[in-house]
């Protein structure tokens, strides 16, 4: 979890960021993955990265934004970017496109990035994230801010692009275009099915982790859970219904942007290969859970992650939320999620 500094451009950012309650997204359709069970299943065997429905990586993405617009500004990831980024995005999600056999790459910070996402099933998922008013179609364009914006179909797989960069402008879009394009079609060229590893965190509520009641309970004070938002958008699609993951807001009232955030849940079911790469994190006892890592993310708020089984599970806090400690509420939420609640007595 190397900390990084980040450009918040509004003009792009579809959510708040740091410190901000996320801006609000719309409540998911069931996913189409398998539905969970009573009790997680155990890893089995070591944690394997998802396997690429095609034979297009990130090193490729890089030689073609190399030769369209320079060398990478850093190193490149293969996450989404936290440049720009919804509030949200720091931990599971950045890893939500590799789940369903995608890529996600990204490189640069502000004033110069590039992120680019391979998405096999381009049909489904458009016509999902119209539903939702989220998708409105290919685009390629440059705006003269020095940003710009592709999505972009061949076959069915389906190419975006943000690239940031004070030289671009109005009428820069087409060779961009053409770059992505041919990764389209190489990746669509070599498409094959894969095989998505099951999961029982998958469409699970937010009140099966933990209900706004029993945050209040902890917390001495009324607490609200805010799991249905407006704004969507192809990263919505592919986290929320595709993987079936979640993002469960708690905050003390009703409207997000008003109210103090006190906790988000984000996870990324079979996503212990991920939780395995998070850096600089300190191990911590997590009663039910078979591995956790306390620290801070890159827009400098509290954390902990935690894995049970397969999956990965974050709770994020916020400054004046009142939780110094996320370790009680990680293990109540470990047990929701395991056992069950205890009886009422």
């Amino acid at each position: 979890m190397r900390r990084r500094s980040l450009l918040i451009l509004g003009a792009v950012a579809l959510l708040l960021v740091s410190g901000c309650a996320p801006t609000p997204e719309p409540e998911p359709t069931a996913s189409a993955s398998p539905t969970s069970s009573p009790t997680p299943t155990p890893t089995v065997g070591p944690a394997v990265e998802p396997t690429p429905a095609f034979d297009v990586t990130c090193e490729d993405v890089a030689a073609e934004m190399t030769t369209l617009v320079g060398a990478p500004a850093g190193e490149v990831a293969e996450t989404l970017s936290l440049v720009s980024s919804p509030n949200w995005y720091p931990g599971p999600a950045i890893y939500a496109f590799q789940r369903p056999g995608g890529i996600a790459c990204s490189t640069g910070e502000s004033g110069r990035s590039w992120a680019i996402t391979i998405l096999p099933g381009a049909q489904t998922v458009t016509e999902g994230a119209a539903s939702r008013g989220g998708y409105f179609g290919e685009e390629a364009r440059c705006e003269d801010s020095g940003m710009c914006f592709f999505q972009l179909i061949e076959g069915d797989v389906l190419v975006s692009g943000l690239v940031i960069d004070e030289a671009l402008a109005v009428g820069d879009e087409a060779p961009i275009e053409e770059g992505l394009r041919r990764l389209g079609a190489s990746a669509a060229s070599t498409l094959r099915a894969v095989e998505i590893a099951p999961s029982d965190i998958v469409g699970v509520e937010c009140t099966r982790f933990l209900t706004a009641d029993e945050l209040a309970e902890s917390l001495g004070g009324e607490a609200y859970l805010i799991d249905s938002f407006g704004g969507w958008g192809i990263p919505s699609e592919v986290y929320q219904v595709v993987n079936g993951s979640r993002i469960c807001y708690y905050a003390a009232g009703e409207t997000e942007y008003e109210s103090q955030a006190f906790l988000t849940i984000t996870t990324l079911p079979g996503g212990a290969w991920a939780f395995e790469r998070i850096e600089d994190g300190t191990p911590v006892d997590i009663e039910g859970a078979d591995a956790a890592l306390t620290g801070v993310d890159e827009f400098e708020r509290s954390i902990l992650d935690v894995r049970i089984g397969p999956d990965w599970i974050r709770l994020t806090t916020y400054e004046g939320s009142g939780i110094s400690d996320l370790a009680p509420l990680a293990e109540q939420i470990v047990q929701n999620f395991t056992v069950g609640r205890p009886a009422p007595q």
